[in-house]
């Protein structure tokens, strides 16, 4: 049997992306990378398996959907082709979502609502570290609903979430909301998108024409189902900035915001406030 050390290179000789060839080794491993480091010449637990979860790459599949698993801040969600694999900048919304409404609501039990919900990581991550609000998890698609409801029975012990199916706002009409956290579509160029991602991604969770026709629906719909001061939280597509502050002063002309960056300077969130 190869050892580790052997599987690797024996991955890399075949161009294979080392954060690929990590993430297959620590799940063939159950390892952490850290532990993957300190048994880098040990014996592979499972080179078959290792070896048909390259092909499996090679052949155009995500890592992430060989092994059904993700990472996000840290925290194992399951996935499956029904839902987005999170992305890194996803994560940042989350943490920058937690620390504005900690800053807003304080202590209080608040309802916040994740919209387009996909796998549930940004609600349940969320709720992982404010466990004492109430959570709606809403998308149109059944299959990632599924999913969301997986990863929610799964992560956080007594989640007080209610999984919602719908259209955007729709499924939250009799619903009063403090916080309102969305991760659209926004992709309205196909031709951006690259050719694994579309082979394997849902298209549903990519698509939309124009770029902004899910923020418009959420910043024109959104004032019957929040309470008097509320939280709106976005992650968006790095070219969307004026697009977006025209519908937004057409109809929160009264709402604080600000766009804030990514980690490579990208500007992809927009936050908006009612104090």
């Amino acid at each position: 049997m190869a050892s580790n050390r052997e599987a690797y290179f024996y991955a890399l000789s075949l161009n294979i992306p080392k954060p690929v060839i990590d993430f297959a080794l620590k799940e063939v491993n159950g390892f952490d990378l850290l532990q993957l480091t300190n048994h880098f010449d040990d014996e592979i637990k499972d080179y078959p398996l290792f070896i048909s979860a390259i092909k499996r790459y090679q052949n155009g599949e995500m890592i992430e959907y060989v092994f059904g698993k993700t990472y996000f801040l840290s925290t194992p969600f399951y996935v499956n082709k029904n839902v987005l694999i999170p992305r890194q900048e996803t994560e940042q919304l989350v943490l920058r979502t937690i620390d504005i409404i900690k800053e807003m609501f304080g202590e209080q039990t608040i309802d916040i609502a994740d919209v387009c919900t996909g796998s549930g990581c940004i609600g349940i991550s969320i709720a992982k570290e404010l466990p004492n609000n109430n959570y709606y998890l809403t998308d149109i698609s059944k299959e990632a609903l599924r999913v969301a409801k997986n990863n929610a029975q799964n992560i956080v012990e007594n989640l007080k979430v209610k999984i919602c199916e719908g259209n955007m706002l729709e499924p939250l009409k009799n619903i009063k909301l403090d916080v309102i956290v969305c991760n659209p579509p926004y992709i309205d160029d196909v031709d951006s998108i690259d050719k694994r991602t579309w082979e394997q991604e849902p298209h549903l969770a990519l698509l939309a024409n124009p770029s902004t026709l899910f923020y418009e629906i959420v910043l024109k719909g959104h004032k019957s189902i929040v309470k008097d001061k509320y939280l709106l939280a976005f992650e968006i597509g790095e070219n969307m900035t004026d697009s977006l502050t025209e519908i937004i002063e057409q109809h929160l002309p009264d709402c604080e915001y600000c766009f804030e960056k990514d980690i490579y300077g990208k500007t992809r969130f927009l936050f908006i406030k009612q104090q």
